[in-house]
């Protein structure tokens, strides 16, 4: 029986930081290609991961795997995740524009997650460039650079020019070697998956990183309550492949159903213990999400190209509130918005179906026309959810003001029989009527409701009372009334 040696592993590094700092670029010049040009509104809307080889400066080849994520606040969870699944994270800072919101996010992800990283201070070829000032910002959150008191490293770059990536690059090698980032590759497969998705023609894909052991073609994968054979397995070129090691990105093709981004991925030997597996992993039911009934609701349906854009959306929603109306998530799926999507909206006022990242099907398109349900798409999130913002602005009703007919005050509480109080009054304003629910105010804060069941004036029984007299009333409620209080009576 042989001992399975550990070997130095390729190191997994996340690129994090805030939006428009310049994540995407400076893998951009690492990799020699032109994705943020592709991105639309310039801003990253999921994890990428890609591979590179890079030849140090004492002549040694290695290949380190990049995890790109989102800097928009709305992916804060896919940046959680990006960290986790890494060896290593860049916390890239604009050295125009220092630390912002999502860089103390991503900073806290990368604490949270107990990696070593590196900062890269990015546009410093910029004329507003000013990297001391940036540096000193980073500083005030607690983060101790190399040579100004800390052992944190870092560089500047610039990704126009590709000044300074070469030391970075060469940066990360020396802390994958001094962290001793190493993996058993003999040992059991395992993974992190970091993004999942739907293809009407491919069907469900993950994305992962193999953590440990060798991903090989011809077994099982299982994550969480889904489970996939490994029969298509491709690297980050796209290339289909037989085995990956430790370290590397991975896209696997046939799951199930969409792998819970963030869970951990296991390979098994046969499908029968793919399934047994996966049938243990199932979440149990949530209960049904509650509802406020005083207000009206909007029912939603979620369409996005990921899982984790599904989580961007609903971590949007919770900004969105109306007085008079609550959101309300009916369904939230990966993929096309399709005719089955519209059918459980049909019947329904003020139903929408949100769709981010993706396309609309023409006979789901033509059933919403008919049956009146909005299908609302967009590519960027940020304008997704301003657009519901206003919807939900305009389709909330109006709030109901109430009308004081009338108010007076408790010069004395005399007894207490139950929940009935004998109180002596006056009137300040309006009229005060027998029957009456009133509203009680004890220095300016509602305290509860009670009603009048019997009203005096001089000793003889009244219906009502004007402003400026004096009364003697029974007054039925639960809480206490005392001298001072005030009632009010109430028309909606």
């Amino acid at each position: 029986m042989t001992t399975p040696s550990k070997s130095h592993s390729q190191p997994v590094v996340a690129v994090v930081g805030h939006i428009d700092h310049g994540k995407t670029s400076l893998l951009d010049y690492i990799r020699k290609s032109k994705v943020a040009d592709r991105e639309v509104g310039g801003i990253t809307q999921r994890i990428s991961a890609y591979e590179i080889e890079h030849t140090t400066n004492e002549g040694v080849t290695r290949p380190i795997t990049f995890i790109d994520t989102p800097g928009h606040e709305a992916f804060q969870e896919m940046r959680r995740r990006g960290a986790s699944a890494a060896d290593i994270a860049i916390l890239v800072i604009a050295a125009d524009d220092g630390v912002k919101p999502q860089t103390k996010e991503a900073w806290n992800a990368i604490t949270a997650a107990g990696i070593p990283y590196i900062v890269a201070f990015t546009k410093i070829d910029k004329d507003t460039a000013n990297i001391d000032r940036a540096k000193e910002s980073v500083l005030k959150e607690g983060i101790y650079l190399e040579g100004l008191g800390g052992t944190v490293p870092w560089v500047g770059v610039s990704s126009k020019k590709g000044e300074g990536v070469s030391e970075l690059l060469d940066l990360i090698a020396l802390v994958a070697d001094l962290e001793e980032i190493t993996c058993d590759s003999s040992a059991s497969a395992r993974a992190i998956v970091i993004e999942s998705s739907r293809d009407p023609r491919a069907g469900v894909s993950a994305t992962v990183i193999v953590r440990e052991g060798t991903l090989e073609v011809g077994s099982f994968a299982v994550a969480d309550d889904a489970w996939a054979p490994l029969r298509i397995v491709e690297n980050a070129l796209g290339e289909k492949v037989k085995a990956l090691a430790c370290g590397k990105p991975a896209r696997i093709t046939g799951f199930s159903k969409e792998p819970r981004v963030g869970s951990e991925l296991r390979v098994v030997a046969t499908k029968k213990e793919a399934e047994s597996m996966a049938k243990l992993g199932e979440a149990p039911l949530r209960e049904q999400e509650v509802y406020d009934e005083s207000k009206k609701p909007i029912r939603l349906v979620l369409k996005a190209d990921t899982l984790g854009s599904i989580e961007a959306l609903e971590f949007e929603l919770k900004k969105i509130s109306g007085e008079n109306a609550q959101l309300v998530v009916v369904q939230k799926t990966v993929g096309a918005v399709s005719e089955n999507d519209v059918k459980l909206l049909i019947g329904f006022p003020d139903a929408i179906i949100l769709g981010f990242n993706v396309k609309v099907d023409a006979s789901a398109k033509d059933l919403a026309d008919r049956q009146g349900v909005v299908i609302e798409t967009r590519s960027i999130i940020y304008e997704l959810t301003e657009w519901l913002e206003k919807q939900v602005a305009t389709r909330a009703p109006a709030p109901t003001v109430a009308t004081i007919e009338g108010r007076a005050k408790i010069l004395k509480h005399f007894s207490t029989t139950g929940n009935k109080h004998v109180v002596g009054g006056k009137v300040e304003m309006g009229i005060i009527k027998r029957n009456a629910t009133v509203t009680i105010i004890r220095r300016g804060i509602e305290v509860a409701n009670g009603k009048i069941t019997n009203l005096q004036a001089q000793r003889a029984d009244v219906d009502s009372l004007s402003e400026g007299k004096e009364f003697g009333a029974q007054i039925e409620t639960k809480a206490d009334i005392i001298g001072g209080d005030q009632i009010e009576i109430r028309s909606m």
